[in-house]
């Protein structure tokens, strides 16, 4: 495309408006502890190990010339005065934090070894007041630049030393009531932390391990309110739920804060504060300890996985938005068994939950409210299905075709008046699939805001591993988030803890420690996606990722 007289407008549009000045670490400091800089609350656990701030606060002795500072220019309506809040450079300063406090003992200095076991207020006036007066530059991104370019602003920074994942990125960005809510009220509710706290994605990590899950919590809340507003009942549409209709809905949020005119149908904060209590109440008594779980059946068992499958919390959500808690009170086990039953024979809603995050909203939500509303509004049928098969099984819970006794009710299926596995039951012959996916098979990808098709998802792996690595080759911090996930490590450790018969490892493109990272390809084309999608959740550079099968 050829570059017209009018891209000299789109340049301005895009042009960030920042100034540099130039600060002493005095005043850097004075700042902070005024809050005229902050830092907030969800960068604080990036804190650099105890040889690499000291390494910093060596440098600053030594005046040399380190990174600037990115600052984003604020406005505090709590403080009724501008503010600056940290973009890039969060180590840096809780490092000159704890240093001028005290909290970090100088150690394994080399070149200014007279410095090592020595704190800041044990230091001799005239050397802490040198420290002080050493400088540092200061970018600052003024609060008149545009939103969108503000965020780009923050994706580009933040594939340095640390990254921060899309919902990090939008705390920095819409500050607010609702923003406020999201945070302290939804990611605190009791009812939906007690249905997260089964799911290793939101433990607490180990000592020393970073939590590369961060924000998600309120990310899913987020999601689940964006997708209730932008529904379109007249066809019966979901938005895609890619990061950009996240933002939109924040933008929206904050405009109607500040102009109730600007979104009247946007629901007020409490009402969404009743919805999600009512949602998650209905959740939990529905899925009792299987809710937001994807459910499988395998030639010698049917079971929920252990994860949480974001595609499913679509679905449970939103499903029962729509309802009161009433509706469904005698119809738990039915609305359960049915959940099984679209898991196991509806190939149309196991390939949306399954496959594309994003693009199937729509199709998954959809199917799952349709049920929903056969059961809700004549329920007699469902019921009686389900005593049948509850008594039936009572009697005599062996598989009609196998022989074979079954573990659980939720193996078993009730067809022409017998119980059967449901790997085993009629109905599967008839929603099994002739065209079988393989590894050989062609995958295509989102990534970037470009659209990708791969021959193999091998071309797709080798793809998304260079996207990466020549990203995070120069970040030691993201390099060991990258190498806590369970599908990478050195050819020793996934030879070690591989679970896959085949030991098949793919290079990286990164080390740690001196020795390669591996990518484990030993699994089938469903474990290799959603190892691929849990390696691009840990970078806002790749907030975009989606797999299209």
């Amino acid at each position: 495309m050829a570059v017209g007289h009018d891209f000299s407008v789109r340049l301005k549009q895009v042009r960030v408006k920042k100034k540099t000045i130039t600060r002493t670490i005095r005043d850097v400091i004075a700042d902070l502890q005024s809050a005229k800089i902050t830092i907030p609350s969800y960068q604080r656990t990036f804190v650099w190990e105890t040889d690499k701030q000291c390494r910093f606060i060596e440098s600053i002795f030594m005046d040399i010339p380190i990174p600037p500072l990115f600052l984003l220019e604020k406005f505090s309506d709590e403080a009724s005065t501008t503010i600056f809040e940290i973009i890039d450079g969060v180590q840096r300063l809780t490092t000159l934090e704890n240093f001028y406090g005290g909290k970090l003992r100088l150690s394994n200095l080399d070149t200014l070894a007279d410095l090592n076991q020595t704190t800041f207020p044990t230091l001799p006036p005239n050397i802490s007041g040198i420290f002080l007066e050493r400088e540092i530059n200061i970018i600052i991104i003024e609060s008149d630049t545009h939103p969108e370019i503000q965020f780009e602003v923050f994706g580009r920074l933040n594939q340095g030393s640390v990254s921060l994942n899309a919902q990090e990125l939008r705390n920095c960005m819409f500050h607010g009531a609702f923003n406020d809510f999201l945070i302290h009220d939804c990611s605190r509710n009791a009812q939906y932390k007690e249905l997260l706290a089964p799911f290793p994605k939101f433990q607490v990590p180990k000592e020393g391990k970073p939590d590369k899950n961060r924000g998600l919590n309120v990310e899913l809340i987020l999601r689940f309110f964006a997708l209730y507003e932008f529904y379109k009942p007249e066809s019966n549409q979901y938005p895609d739920s890619r990061a950009e209709i996240l933002n939109d809905y924040m933008r929206a949020r904050i405009e109607s804060e500040k102009d109730a005119t600007a979104y009247p149908n946007l629901k007020t904060i409490k009402e969404l504060e009743n919805l999600l209590d009512k949602v998650t109440r209905m959740v939990s008594l529905v899925f009792n300890g299987n809710h937001f779980k994807s459910f499988s059946v395998k030639k010698d068992r049917a079971e929920f996985a252990a994860s949480l499958n974001q595609s499913i919390f679509d679905v449970q959500m939103l499903g029962f938005a729509e309802y009161e808690e009433e509706d469904i009170k005698d119809l738990t086990d039915v609305i359960y068994d049915n959940f099984l039953d679209l898991s196991t024979y509806d190939r149309n809603f196991i390939d949306a939950v399954s496959r594309s995050t994003n693009h199937k909203v729509s199709i998954r939500v959809g199917i799952w409210k349709n049920q929903l509303q056969k059961i809700i509004e004549d329920p007699t049928t469902f019921k009686q299905n389900l005593l049948n098969k509850k008594t039936s099984f009572a009697n005599n819970p062996v598989c009609s075709a196998t022989g074979n006794r079954l573990e659980s009710f939720d193996e078993a299926d009730y067809y022409g008046g017998k119980i059967y596995h449901k790997y085993n039951s009629p109905r599967t012959e008839t929603t099994q699939s002739n065209t079988r996916k393989t590894l050989k098979t062609p995958i295509s990808a989102h990534l970037d805001g470009s659209d990708y098709a791969f021959d193999d998802i091998h071309e797709l792996i080798d793809f998304v591993l260079v996207f990466i690595s020549e990203r995070i080759q120069d970040s030691e911090f993201d390099i060991k988030r990258l190498s806590s996930l369970e599908c990478i490590g050195t050819n020793a450790s996934l030879s070690a803890k591989s679970k896959y018969q085949l030991k098949k490892f793919k290079e990286v493109g990164v080390s740690l420690d001196n020795k390669k990272l591996y990518f484990d390809v030993g699994g089938g084309r469903t474990e290799i996606k959603q190892f691929l999608q849990d390696i691009a959740s840990l970078f806002s550079f790749t907030g975009d990722f989606e797999i299209i099968d």
